[in-house]
Protein backbone atom coordinates (compact mmCIF):
# COMPACT_ATOMS: atom_id res chain seq x y z
CA UNK A 1 0.00 0.00 0.00
CA UNK A 2 1.75 3.69 -0.83
CA UNK A 3 0.07 6.79 0.77
CA UNK A 4 -0.14 10.07 -1.37
CA UNK A 5 -0.67 13.52 0.59
CA UNK A 6 -2.60 16.25 -1.60
CA UNK A 7 -1.30 19.38 0.41
CA UNK A 8 -0.20 23.12 0.15
CA UNK A 9 -0.71 25.87 3.22
CA UNK A 10 -2.73 28.20 0.62
CA UNK A 11 -5.87 27.62 -0.03
CA UNK A 12 -7.50 27.58 -4.03
CA UNK A 13 -4.73 25.74 -5.07
CA UNK A 14 -7.27 22.80 -6.36
CA UNK A 15 -6.22 19.83 -3.65
CA UNK A 16 -9.17 18.50 -3.35
CA UNK A 17 -10.21 18.51 -6.89
CA UNK A 18 -6.50 16.74 -7.61
CA UNK A 19 -7.51 14.26 -4.92
CA UNK A 20 -10.58 13.15 -6.41
CA UNK A 21 -9.19 13.19 -9.86
CA UNK A 22 -6.14 11.54 -8.88
CA UNK A 23 -8.16 8.67 -7.04
CA UNK A 24 -10.38 8.02 -9.87
CA UNK A 25 -7.57 7.47 -12.71
CA UNK A 26 -5.97 5.35 -10.43
CA UNK A 27 -8.89 2.98 -9.40
CA UNK A 28 -9.11 3.16 -13.50
CA UNK A 29 -5.84 2.02 -13.96
CA UNK A 30 -6.46 -1.14 -11.19
CA UNK A 31 -5.55 0.34 -8.00
CA UNK A 32 -7.41 -0.39 -5.18
CA UNK A 33 -8.14 3.17 -3.83
CA UNK A 34 -9.42 4.73 -0.49
CA UNK A 35 -9.23 8.62 -0.18
CA UNK A 36 -9.08 9.94 3.34
CA UNK A 37 -10.56 13.90 4.15
CA UNK A 38 -8.76 15.43 6.51
CA UNK A 39 -9.87 19.01 5.36
CA UNK A 40 -12.72 20.31 7.67
CA UNK A 41 -14.22 22.13 4.95
CA UNK A 42 -15.32 19.06 3.70
CA UNK A 43 -15.14 19.41 -0.40
CA UNK A 44 -14.68 15.89 -0.87
CA UNK A 45 -17.26 14.53 1.36
CA UNK A 46 -20.13 16.70 -0.76
CA UNK A 47 -17.89 14.94 -3.64
CA UNK A 48 -18.72 11.14 -2.38
CA UNK A 49 -21.94 11.96 -1.33
CA UNK A 50 -22.67 13.02 -4.77
CA UNK A 51 -21.13 9.64 -6.14
CA UNK A 52 -23.07 6.90 -8.08
CA UNK A 53 -19.92 5.22 -9.42
CA UNK A 54 -18.06 2.37 -7.48
CA UNK A 55 -14.75 1.83 -6.60
CA UNK A 56 -13.18 4.58 -4.57
CA UNK A 57 -13.43 4.55 -1.21
CA UNK A 58 -13.98 7.59 1.49
CA UNK A 59 -13.53 8.27 5.29
CA UNK A 60 -13.36 11.48 6.66
CA UNK A 61 -10.68 11.63 9.43
CA UNK A 62 -8.07 13.67 11.52
CA UNK A 63 -4.56 13.18 11.92
CA UNK A 64 -5.16 11.89 15.24
CA UNK A 65 -6.95 9.02 13.98
CA UNK A 66 -3.93 8.17 11.02
CA UNK A 67 -1.93 6.09 13.42
CA UNK A 68 -4.85 3.86 14.16
CA UNK A 69 -6.87 3.19 10.69
CA UNK A 70 -3.84 2.92 8.52
CA UNK A 71 -2.67 -0.57 9.93
CA UNK A 72 -6.25 -1.60 9.20
CA UNK A 73 -6.10 -0.35 5.69
CA UNK A 74 -2.56 -2.07 5.57
CA UNK A 75 -4.05 -5.44 6.65
CA UNK A 76 -6.60 -4.68 3.66
CA UNK A 77 -5.21 -6.65 0.30
CA UNK A 78 -8.02 -4.40 -1.78
CA UNK A 79 -6.49 -1.74 -0.69
CA UNK A 80 -3.35 -0.64 -2.62
CA UNK A 81 -3.61 3.16 -1.97
CA UNK A 82 -4.66 5.79 -0.01
CA UNK A 83 -4.69 9.65 -1.00
CA UNK A 84 -5.33 12.02 1.61
CA UNK A 85 -6.60 14.94 1.25
CA UNK A 86 -5.50 17.89 3.30
CA UNK A 87 -6.99 21.58 4.10
CA UNK A 88 -5.02 24.85 3.30
CA UNK A 89 -3.23 25.58 6.44
CA UNK A 90 -0.71 24.11 8.13
CA UNK A 91 -1.22 21.83 11.53
CA UNK A 92 -1.42 18.98 13.49
CA UNK A 93 -3.57 17.19 11.02
CA UNK A 94 -1.26 18.03 8.21
CA UNK A 95 1.43 17.00 9.50
CA UNK A 96 0.11 13.96 10.74
CA UNK A 97 -0.24 12.81 6.68
CA UNK A 98 2.74 14.15 5.76
CA UNK A 99 4.30 12.13 8.07
CA UNK A 100 2.68 8.81 6.93
CA UNK A 101 3.30 9.62 3.49
CA UNK A 102 5.23 8.33 0.47
CA UNK A 103 4.62 11.10 -1.54
CA UNK A 104 3.31 14.55 -1.39
CA UNK A 105 2.11 16.50 -3.72
CA UNK A 106 1.81 19.99 -3.74
CA UNK A 107 -0.96 22.14 -5.96
CA UNK A 108 0.33 25.38 -6.94
CA UNK A 109 -0.96 27.87 -9.16
CA UNK A 110 1.43 30.32 -11.01
CA UNK A 111 1.01 33.30 -8.87
CA UNK A 112 3.51 35.42 -6.76
CA UNK A 113 1.83 34.77 -4.04
CA UNK A 114 1.48 30.73 -4.18
CA UNK A 115 4.56 30.02 -5.13
CA UNK A 116 6.07 31.62 -1.98
CA UNK A 117 3.34 30.02 0.32
CA UNK A 118 4.86 26.85 -0.46
CA UNK A 119 8.16 27.50 1.68
CA UNK A 120 6.62 25.97 4.83
CA UNK A 121 5.04 23.17 3.82
CA UNK A 122 8.74 22.32 1.63
CA UNK A 123 10.49 23.19 5.29
CA UNK A 124 8.44 20.67 6.94
CA UNK A 125 8.69 18.09 4.39
CA UNK A 126 12.37 18.23 4.42
CA UNK A 127 12.58 18.35 8.00
CA UNK A 128 10.46 14.69 8.19
CA UNK A 129 12.61 13.08 5.38
CA UNK A 130 9.54 13.06 2.85
CA UNK A 131 9.43 12.69 -0.83
CA UNK A 132 7.52 15.34 -2.26
CA UNK A 133 7.04 17.05 -5.73
CA UNK A 134 4.90 20.47 -6.92
CA UNK A 135 2.08 20.33 -9.53
CA UNK A 136 1.07 23.40 -11.26
CA UNK A 137 -2.71 23.83 -10.74
CA UNK A 138 -5.38 25.77 -12.34
CA UNK A 139 -2.94 27.11 -14.88
CA UNK A 140 -4.45 29.14 -17.60
CA UNK A 141 -4.18 27.32 -20.93
CA UNK A 142 -3.88 31.01 -22.35
CA UNK A 143 -1.19 32.02 -20.66
CA UNK A 144 1.93 29.51 -20.92
CA UNK A 145 4.58 31.86 -19.93
CA UNK A 146 2.87 32.51 -16.06
CA UNK A 147 3.37 28.94 -16.07
CA UNK A 148 6.92 28.82 -17.24
CA UNK A 149 7.90 31.50 -14.78
CA UNK A 150 6.40 29.12 -12.02
CA UNK A 151 7.97 26.41 -12.87
CA UNK A 152 11.50 28.45 -13.03
CA UNK A 153 10.97 29.64 -9.78
CA UNK A 154 10.00 26.31 -8.13
CA UNK A 155 12.30 24.00 -9.49
CA UNK A 156 14.40 25.89 -7.44
CA UNK A 157 12.90 24.52 -4.46
CA UNK A 158 12.16 20.98 -5.44
CA UNK A 159 10.96 18.39 -7.95
CA UNK A 160 7.80 19.50 -10.27
CA UNK A 161 5.59 16.67 -11.89
CA UNK A 162 5.98 17.37 -15.69
CA UNK A 163 2.46 17.85 -16.10
CA UNK A 164 0.21 20.69 -15.85
CA UNK A 165 -2.96 20.61 -14.81
CA UNK A 166 -4.88 23.36 -16.59
CA UNK A 167 -7.86 25.19 -15.65
CA UNK A 168 -10.73 23.67 -17.44
CA UNK A 169 -14.74 23.11 -17.26
CA UNK A 170 -14.24 19.05 -17.13
CA UNK A 171 -13.25 18.95 -13.50
CA UNK A 172 -15.59 21.00 -12.14
CA UNK A 173 -18.43 19.30 -13.74
CA UNK A 174 -17.04 16.04 -12.48
CA UNK A 175 -16.76 17.36 -9.09
CA UNK A 176 -20.24 18.32 -9.26
CA UNK A 177 -21.21 14.83 -10.77
CA UNK A 178 -19.35 12.92 -8.04
CA UNK A 179 -16.49 11.61 -10.59
CA UNK A 180 -13.14 12.06 -11.28
CA UNK A 181 -12.38 13.81 -14.50
CA UNK A 182 -11.39 10.49 -16.53
CA UNK A 183 -14.74 9.43 -15.85
CA UNK A 184 -16.57 12.18 -16.71
CA UNK A 185 -15.16 12.84 -20.10
CA UNK A 186 -12.58 10.36 -20.87
CA UNK A 187 -11.40 11.53 -23.85
CA UNK A 188 -11.07 15.18 -22.67
CA UNK A 189 -7.79 17.43 -22.48
CA UNK A 190 -8.61 17.50 -18.62
CA UNK A 191 -8.61 13.45 -18.65
CA UNK A 192 -5.70 12.94 -20.50
CA UNK A 193 -3.45 15.60 -17.52
CA UNK A 194 -4.98 13.37 -14.96
CA UNK A 195 -3.87 9.84 -16.59
CA UNK A 196 -0.46 11.74 -17.04
CA UNK A 197 -0.05 13.05 -13.56
CA UNK A 198 -1.41 9.88 -12.57
CA UNK A 199 0.97 7.52 -14.50
CA UNK A 200 4.27 9.73 -13.32
CA UNK A 201 3.18 9.55 -9.67
CA UNK A 202 2.84 5.89 -10.01
CA UNK A 203 6.41 5.49 -11.44
CA UNK A 204 7.47 7.95 -8.44
CA UNK A 205 5.62 5.34 -5.91
CA UNK A 206 7.85 2.63 -7.76
CA UNK A 207 11.14 4.21 -6.93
Amino acid sequence: MRIITIAARKGGSGKSTIAASLAAAAHQAGEGVVVLDLDPQKSLAEWYERRELGGVRYQARDGASLAELLPKLRADRATTLVVIDTQGDFNTDVTAALRVSDLCLIPVRASVLDVTAVTRTVEALRTLGRRYAFVLSQIMPSSPARAEEAAEALVKSGPLAPVIVASRADYQDAMLEGMGVTEYAPTGKAAGEMRELWMWTKAELAR
